[in-house]
């Protein structure tokens, strides 16, 4: 089955460009870190708590699938029901959550100047 770290921004947004160019770092965060899965980007955040912060500040939504095609039209057939528990999941999904927590915290280390001393 298809998998990847989705990145998304809303075009439309007042910091759209901003909000592009944070999730092109993301993206780069994912190609250099993530062991098992690649990371894509796209311009239509939607259905994300995101949302109501895209005209404040540079906003992203990073997660397993895309909202709008995908959870946000019912494709996620565990989306917020009983279902919704981790024995439904298999390695594979949680390879996949793995993934986006190294594109977070690796885009995070960078962003901020992180580094690891010896």
């Amino acid at each position: 089955r298809e998998a990847d770290i989705n990145i998304e921004f809303q075009s439309n947004s007042y910091f759209a460009d901003a909000s592009m160019k944070l999730a092109f770092r993301f993206k780069a965060a994912a190609d250099a870190y993530n062991t098992d899965f690649p990371a894509t980007v796209g311009p239509h955040m939607t259905n994300t708590d995101s949302t109501p912060f895209m005209n404040e500040v540079p906003s992203i939504s990073l997660r397993e699938n895309e909202r709008g095609a995908q959870t946000g039209a019912g494709w996620n057939p565990t989306w917020h029901t009983p279902l919704d528990v981790w024995t439904t999941f298999n390695d594979d999904d949680f390879r996949l959550g793995l993934n986006a927590a190294q594109t977070t915290l690796s885009a995070i280390a960078d962003l901020t100047g992180a580094t690891i001393k010896d």
